[in-house]
């Protein structure tokens, strides 16, 4: 299972996240570039600051999580709330060099998540631990950047 708890898997996604020009336009969804970054540092930011309120219930929590971790991959133009989407609410794009280092930055955090300490819980899945969210994170920027061709 990928994780951003294994370096491999993080060195992996930072040559991804390197290799951005800053031209790639997206093969799925609305976002552009600069949005998808500040998104990915959005999210990144989760565990530790809360900008966006936690809405998970039991369905989310405890049927569509586990789907999620570990079978399913992410789906394609999920429908985010008005605080998570960078066209309306969501954290405003820096510019492509700025957040394209903050991302990294992100990825780095996320990956040395002590795996004892309590986070911040999941908008969507509620409660996660460090391993869970090292999981989620690296399946989420794969995800975009694959939206990207990285």
């Amino acid at each position: 299972m990928k994780t951003l708890r294994n370096e491999e898997c993080r060195k992996a996604l930072l040559s991804r996240i390197e290799s951005l020009k800053g031209d790639e336009q997206p093969t799925w969804g609305r976002m552009t570039l600069d949005e998808m970054l500040s998104h990915l540092v959005q999210t990144g930011d989760l565990p530790f600051e809360s900008t966006v309120p936690d809405r998970s219930n039991w369905i989310s929590r405890t049927v569509i999580k586990p789907l999620m971790l570990y079978l399913l991959p992410m789906p394609m133009e999920v429908k985010v709330g008005p605080e998570m989407d960078q066209k309306r609410d969501g954290r405003a794009p820096l510019g492509f060099t700025v957040d394209k280092q903050k991302v990294a930055e992100c990825i780095n955090r996320l990956g040395s998540m002590s795996e004892g300490q309590e986070y911040l819980p999941h908008p969507f899945f509620g409660k996660l631990s460090a391993k869970q969210w090292g999981m989620i994170a690296h399946k989420h920027i794969d995800h975009h950047l694959r939206q990207f061709g990285a």
